[in-house]
């Protein structure tokens, strides 16, 4: 059988044909689509009854939760069941022991995890609301967290039951939702080519049932309908909600429709349809709806094979190795599992009678990696030479990730770098040289424990290595645009929760204008981001901040916004995607490489498999190519000559500006501000850095690879359990941040000014009082020379720059002017404690009433009293870098210091403390940089304890 449901239930659930109070047995009927933070209806005929039951037949997960309880009348408006109206709730259990979960929260009109009911784990629970007096009743309504944090105990298949005295009872409604799949225990033994196939469709069947059980997410198609094409019609809602034979046949009929307009003789699949579509299925045959589907899935996929844009998949090359299974998305050269063995290797499939033929397909293992582990093979453009990265077999600390090359049999291995860093992910470019990722930025990842990695590049012989990108925090998977540009995946967490900054970027092979191509302001973690043929789009894989580069296959339309967090369409709706909650390691994909404008080759791990090389299409279509028992197969793409992009020129001019130091010329910084915003309003522009934090030398002289106490390096102490430091508005900045200078603006709105080189930067738009009007929340890089142009501040990136010769573009660029206290990294203790010092430890020391102690006296935590009492006690006013918090964009004058209560305070009038300019300056520009404490990344430990006031 496909799937039967072994929990002890009252009845068997058949996953793909799911049925609804006996009516929804037929091919194409929807499956109740029960959602954990919806209201979830169930209508029966209307009839009379004093007690109403909900029995919990099956559930997702452990024992079954329900928030709120509701009864409806025939009218659909009164809720019946409301403690407040004399309603009473009572359950076969609760689950002892949590104030949160009782049984009077079934009726108490409060919605939430935090008012709701838990089954103690008896078979069949069961919630009632006993009403005041006997009343006509037609609908029942329940959820599991209205809220819509929680997603598990969601019960998946229940009956309805009304009473008039309690004792005798009536069964008026069943559902039972397509969720409850068992998926199949492990690959068939012996694994025969034909075993194989009924595995991998019995588990897309599987997977496919699970599709309203992860509609909670916005992005699945239960909740927003999506074209299969660009602009198209709506397509995928209709897909997900069909039963699995159903859905099969609607493929085939539209890949019929397709595989004729590119000039294929499907005259005989059409006559195979209609056979399939005539054929009777009983609604209680379970296993002549078995036989049909797999006979509907095999002749769609001799179909899909005929398909002449799947030439390229007639040879393959990829990686045969093991799942890393890091713990973060950025550990994995660092607490992966490290399971030696594989290689990488090639697939050829041979085309017989029209149509690719993988069970006739044979693998040529190109590179052993024996006890090592062989990682991203690439091509270049010739098809000639197969760039790799390599880890020999041995210690973690001793073994490192390094770059290889071999000829494209095989032959001439040989290394291309070398050193203690991880050099991976190569990438060729149209110039011959190489793109890849790298650890020699020797900068620590400010989330956790490891060391970063950046894009760099190098000759194709391995000579010249040179950062492209000065980021801070990690990078990954180049790829190569049409137009010549790289395409990768960058983290930032400048000034925002760290959870969701996995944003695709582009850059010009010598590192000039690197620029957002989508992800900010959204949760969409996006990885192995490649440019769709013809279309506009790119596809990726969805991932979470934690765990392995798996999840589901996205494309992302360009064209609906680089910040719309809708852009994305999902053609694998049934991964759920879990953001910052863990990661899929079995039925999701990775590494998507399109190889038309609608395939796209992937890595897939089907239920308790291991990941096999999948086609898969924009329609919902999906097939095997090969799967190895022993070992994933990963990281697949053509082996073949492919189009070489253009060589876009170097645009680096190191002698257009001073040594070290890039240009900045701004046309208008009023275009995107909004018209809260007075034209003139804005007076400077401030360049500021976001620090690295550099990795420490052993006393061996290696580099130091790992800092497992991590939060002790943080520049502020917002977490570690060492007296942490946050308040009501979160926690400040744990980044250490610097200044470099201010530059004028122009009473056109325009700035043309020097910064340095090198060097992670964001601006900040100031008034004539060095008030923050806005903040990027973007970083930006100069490379030596770099001439960069914005229109505006936050303006829409499609618009054209104004046609006229701004003021700021007919004098030299302006050199950056330092502020008072000096440019360089922020330090509180030096710049912002001074001001305290000198106007208010007189009255604001340990002693003071309210606990406002001023003082720069350091507790056991390392942590100065002023600030602990400024951060706590919520005078200053900053943005939440808490982990797991949604970047979003913030309006201009609606953060910082115009909206500290400690700026209020001080322009009303504080006896006679009247702070000067430059201390007013200084303790604004501490509370724009997010309110750092330390200028650096010493370990807090290590920090002096003495006394200071």
């Amino acid at each position: 059988m496909i799937s039967r449901c072994s929990l002890n239930q009252r009845f068997l659930v058949f996953a793909l044909w799911v049925l609804l109070a006996g009516t929804m047995g037929r091919a194409g009927a929807a499956p109740p689509s029960f959602l954990p933070d919806a209201a979830n209806d169930v209508r029966f005929p209307v009839q009379e009854a004093k007690f109403v039951r909900l029995v919990i037949l099956a559930s997702d997960g452990s024992q079954p939760c329900v928030d709120e309880l509701e009864v409806y009348g025939e009218d659909g408006k009164t809720n019946l069941a409301l403690a407040g109206t004399g309603a009473k709730a009572t359950a076969s259990s609760c689950l002892a022991g949590y104030a949160i979960h009782k049984t009077e929260h079934l009726n108490d009109g409060l919605y939430g995890n935090a008012h709701s009911w838990i089954a103690a784990g008896e078979e069949n629970p069961w919630a009632q609301i006993e009403l005041p007096a006997p009343a006509r009743v037609a609908k029942v309504v329940f959820s599991r967290d209205r809220d819509g944090r929680y997603l598990d105990r969601m019960p998946q298949a229940i009956a309805i039951r009304l009473s008039l005295d309690g004792q005798t009872w009536q069964t008026v409604a069943q559902a039972k939702t397509a969720a409850l799949a068992v998926m199949p225990a492990a690959l068939p033994e012996p694994l025969t080519w034909d075993g194989l196939l009924r595995y991998a469709f019995i588990s897309e069947g599987n997977t496919w049932a699970r599709v309203a059980a992860i509609a909670r997410d916005s992005l699945s198609p239960l909740r927003l309908d999506r074209p299969a094409q660009p602009g198209g019609e709506p397509y995928w809602g209709n897909l997900v909600r069909m039963d699995a034979v159903a859905r099969t046949l609607k493929q085939m009929e539209d890949l019929v429709v397709r595989l004729a307009a590119k000039g294929l003789d499907v005259s005989a699949e059409r006559a195979q349809l209609a056979a399939l579509r005539n054929r009777r299925v009983p609604p209680d045959d379970d296993a002549a709806a078995e036989t049909l589907y797999l006979e509907a899935r095999q002749a769609k996929r001799q179909l899909f094979l005929r398909d002449p844009d799947l030439a390229p998949l007639e040879r393959i090359l990829f990686v045969k190795r093991h799942p890393y299974e890091p713990s973060h998305n950025y550990s994995d050269y660092y607490d992966s599992a490290f399971r030696g063995g594989g290689g990488i290797a090639a697939l050829t499939i041979p085309r017989r009678d029209g149509r690719l033929d993988p069970a006739a397909g044979k693998v040529e293992v190109l590179f052993d990696a024996r006890d090592g582990i062989a990682r991203d093979p690439a091509l270049d453009f010739e098809a000639r030479r197969i760039y790799f990265a390599y880890r020999p077999a041995g210690e973690r600390q001793q073994a490192y990730w390094h770059l290889m090359a071999m000829d494209a049999d095989g032959r001439n291995p040989r290394p291309l770098t070398d050193g203690p860093y991880h050099d991976y992910y190569p990438c060729p470019l149209p110039d011959g040289g190489v793109a890849f990722v790298s650890t020699r930025c020797q900068g620590r990842y400010l989330c956790w424990v490891p060391m970063a990695c950046v894009l760099f590049r190098m000759d194709a012989d391995g000579r010249d290595l040179r950062p492209l990108s000065y980021a801070n925090i990690s990078e990954w998977a180049p790829s190569l645009m049409a137009d010549g540009r790289i395409l990768w995946t960058r983290s930032e967490y400048l000034d925002k929760g760290a959870n969701f900054g996995h944003t695709l970027w582009g850059i010009r092979p010598d590192g000039v204008h690197p620029e957002l191509i989508y992800g900010n302001d959204t949760k969409n973690c996006c990885m192995n981001g490649r440019e769709v043929p013809g279309t506009g789009e790119i596809s990726c894989t969805l991932i979470s901040h934690f765990g392995d580069f798996n999840g589901p296959i996205a494309l992302v339309d360009l064209r609906k916004g680089r910040f719309n967090p809708d852009a994305p369409t999902v053609i694998t709706p049934d991964v759920p995607y879990t953001y910052d909650n863990g990661w899929p390691q079995s039925s999701c994909f990775r590494d998507p490489i399109p190889v038309s404008r609608d395939h796209i080759l992937v890595s897939h791990a089907p239920p308790k498999g291991p990941f096999g090389l999948y086609i898969i299409d924009r329609y919902g279509n999906r097939e095997i190519l090969y799967l190895d028992p022993a070992i994933g197969s990963m990281s697949p793409t053509p082996f073949r000559a492919r189009v070489r992009p253009p060589a876009l020129p170097s645009l680096n001019k190191t002698d257009s500006a001073p040594n070290g130091m890039g240009q900045f010329v701004v046309a208008d910084v009023h275009r995107g501000l909004g018209d809260k915003v007075a034209r003139g309003a804005v007076r400077y522009l401030r360049v500021c850095e976001e620090v690295r934090s550099p990795l420490e030398t052993g006393r061996d002289g290696r580099l130091k690879e790992e800092y497992p106490n991590y939060t002790d390096f943080y520049a502020a102490p917002v977490t570690g359990g060492r007296g942490d430091v946050n308040g009501p508005f979160g926690w400040p900045s744990y980044v250490a941040k610097g200044v470099f200078g201010t530059a004028p603006v122009e009473t056109d709105g325009s700035a043309n000014f020097y910064a340095p080189a090198g060097k992670v930067l964001y601006f900040q738009l100031l008034d004539a009082d060095f008030n923050e009007i806005q903040r990027m929340r973007s970083v930006l890089q100069l490379q030596p020379g770099e001439t960069r142009g914005c229109i505006g501040c936050h303006e829409n990136r499609t618009a054209a720059p104004p046609v006229r010769r701004f003021l700021a573009a007919r004098h030299e660029p302006s050199r950056l002017k330092p502020p008072p206290w000096g440019a360089g990294p922020f330090a509180y203790e030096n710049v912002v404690q001074p001001v305290w010092n000198a106007n208010c430890v007189r009255c604001h020391d340990a002693g003071h009433p309210n606990g406002i102690n001023l003082t720069g006296d350091l507790d056991e935590a390392w942590v100065p009293a002023s600030y602990r009492a400024i951060i706590t006690q919520g005078w200053v006013h900053y943005f939440n870098l808490v982990y797991g918090e949604a970047h979003f964009r913030a309006a201009p004058l609606t953060f910082g210091t115009v909206k500290s209560k400690l700026f209020r305070l001080l322009e009303a009038g504080h006896y006679d403390v009247k702070l000067t300019p430059e201390e007013m300056q200084a303790v604004k520009c501490w509370i724009d940089l997010n309110c750092p404490l330390w200028p650096d990344y010493v370990e807090r430990t290590k920090r002096p304890t003495r006394t200071r006031t």
